[in-house]
């Protein structure tokens, strides 16, 4: 990582930590998960609950905060001044990726650790947490490039989260017919996988394969924006 791209990242880092909101988001899902997870099940733990407040610690910190702090960028010209400077375009969108995504695995291993201890598992968990913070980081970046105001940027951020987040939570629930059409979901994928390493059984190779092409698709959906 050159010197301007790690200055960058340091930067958006410290700009989280200090605004309010965001360290709301953050923290937010630690406590959410912990408390309701307790309130549900205080004899044992619900694996698939588990799963789920992870998958919202990704959606709430990787959409809520990338996209509506970018399109605010865009609309106070900061993120202008930033394109004038030695760093490209993609290390840019990198530098501020990469800020959020360090803040996601923070919420979900904390969620994880408060439910479940700090133990082996949680080795192969963190490839999934990785995965599900990088491509809902994505998403944010897709809505913070596309959306042209921040009244929209927050409404659409919002939408999305919860539809990835409310999916997961029921979709075993639904009728059998649906399953194919919420299958390629990122986040069904995601808290299947999850729930597999939490119940000992492993990863799941097709819905593995399936979150890697969310994450190729969705960098060359980046890319394309960039160079519009």
């Amino acid at each position: 990582m050159s010197y301007p791209l790690w200055k960058l990242f340091k930067h958006e880092c410290k700009d989280i930590l200090r605004n309010p909101a965001t360290v709301i988001l953050i923290v937010l899902p630690i406590f959410m998960a912990k408390i309701i997870i307790t309130v549900v099940d205080k004899s044992g733990l619900d694996f698939m609950l588990l799963s789920t407040w992870i998958l919202f610690a990704q959606v709430m910190v990787g959409i809520m905060i990338t996209g509506p702090g970018l399109i605010e960028e865009r609309e106070s010209k900061t993120y202008d001044a930033l394109l004038i400077s030695p760093l490209s375009r993609g290390q840019i969108i990198t530098a501020k990726a990469g800020s959020v995504l360090v803040f996601s695995l923070f919420s979900q291993l904390i969620v994880y650790i408060l439910n479940q201890g700090l133990n082996i598992d949680v080795l192969s968990a963190l490839i999934y947490m990785l995965l599900g913070g990088m491509i809902f980081v994505q998403v944010g970046i897709i809505i913070g490039l596309k959306v042209s105001s921040s009244k929209n940027g927050s409404a659409i951020s919002s939408a999305f989260m919860v539809v990835f987040f409310l999916v997961a939570s029921v979709y075993l629930a639904l009728p059998e017919w649906t399953y194919p059409i919420f299958a390629a979901l990122p986040s069904i994928e995601i808290t299947q996988n999850l729930n597999s390493i939490l119940n000992g059984e492993g990863i799941l190779p097709v819905e593995s394969l399936l979150l890697l092409i969310w994450i190729a698709v969705l960098s060359v959906w980046i890319w394309k924006i960039e160079k519009e």
